[in-house]
């Protein structure tokens, strides 16, 4: 199941460690990050309210105790504040809990049925009442039967946000648009998560929670209310480094696309820093190269980092393999739903001595 993060539909990107750490540092500078916020994600959507013109979706009625829909769902249905789905929060970074399943840590199994609708979907997992808060519970994911080649791992906290390393956001092998399925869950070991990862033996202690989410349009996503106040958007970091410019959204249509030019060299480096929820994009030479949802007024918005050295083969970006260092390109940061201003931090000029080779 392929990359998107958090609502992402640009191309994947083959980013270098440093790269990673260097986008890692950035957003622990920033007040508030969301995925800091992954274990508070449940209270935090008590407040939301649909999207200002976007048509609401039509959620499924859950029985009581089912991991299925019930059969006869209201014709018409709205979000429903704080609604949760099991223990999960029904809306979560972009996605909706569609079903659910659940059973003791020592049956080492859960299921759900699942009718299939959409082609972008994670699955969650949660295991509360482990004895141990260091272990860590190894899974497999089937469908109807058949492997989905799909390895998750469960621990005793809940965090919803999408994880395209355990859950990559495509339907799995086995379950097409329309079918009905049964989705399996089943404990195949457990590890130490405390210092040395070691294998531990699977406890009998705990409950299995487990879950399928599919992507909502983001005209559908029911973001939390607009705060009363909202502080500007603020370089988070970035902006002081040699060879970065910023730049910002258009006073009068935070929607407009901005463009700037900026020389090459050996790679890019791109972050937007958001003040409401929206849709945010960068491309350069008209090749889009990061693309996020944002679904809150934390500020907290998507990066994309890509290295190039000379000697390298592989390319980030297989369209922007003809740019050349020294080449002037063009990016265009563009936004859709925005509400407010926002700023990207854009960097194309590696000054580590790593990316002289």
């Amino acid at each position: 199941m392929a990359e998107r993060s958090a609502g992402q539909d640009g191309p994947s990107h083959g980013r270098l460690t440093e790269v990673r750490r260097r986008i890692a540092v950035r957003r622990r500078r920033r007040a508030v990050a969301g995925s800091a916020a992954a274990v508070a994600l449940v209270g935090a959507l008590a407040a939301y309210t649909v999207v200002p013109g976007g048509k609401p979706p039509q959620p499924s009625t859950f029985a009581a105790g089912s991991a299925t829909p019930s059969a006869s769902p209201p014709a018409t249905q709205k979000p429903v504040p704080g609604r949760k789905i099991g223990p999960f929060a029904e809306y979560a970074r972009g996605y909706r809990v569609v079903a659910f399943g659940s059973a003791p840590v020592s049956s080492r199994k859960a299921e759900l049925t699942w009718t299939v609708r959409s082609t972008d979907v994670q699955f969650f997992s949660y295991c509360p009442g482990l004895p141990d808060r260091d272990v860590s519970l190894d899974a497999e994911i089937a469908v109807n039967g058949e492997p989905a080649r799909l390895s998750m791992r469960c621990n005793a906290e809940l965090h919803q946000d999408p994880n395209p390393a355990e859950s990559p956001s495509r339907t799995p092998p086995g379950a097409s648009i329309g079918d009905t399925v049964t989705v399996t869950y089943t404990i195949t070991g457990a590890q130490g998560t405390a210092g040395t990862a070691r294998e531990r033996p699977v406890p009998t202690q705990g409950t299995i929670y487990f879950a399928v989410a599919e992507k909502v349009p983001f005209a559908d996503y029911p973001v939390p209310s607009r705060p009363a106040t909202l502080a500007p958007p603020t370089p988070d970091g970035m902006a002081g480094e040699p060879g970065t410019r910023v730049v910002h959204s258009d006073p009068a249509d935070p929607n407009k696309p901005v463009t700037t030019t900026l020389v090459w060299h050996r790679g890019y480096e791109f972050t937007v820093v958001p003040q409401t929820p929206g849709v945010y994009q960068v491309a350069v030479n008209g090749v889009r190269v990061l693309s996020g949802e944002v679904h809150d007024y934390t500020g907290n918005g998507p990066s994309a980092g890509c290295q190039v050295r000379r000697k390298d083969k592989g390319f980030c970006v297989r369209e922007l393999e003809a740019v050349r260092d020294g080449d002037t390109v063009t990016v265009t940061v563009t936004a859709r739903y925005a509400t407010g201003p926002w700023l990207a931090e854009l960097r194309s000029q590696w000054q580590e001595p790593s990316a002289q080779g």
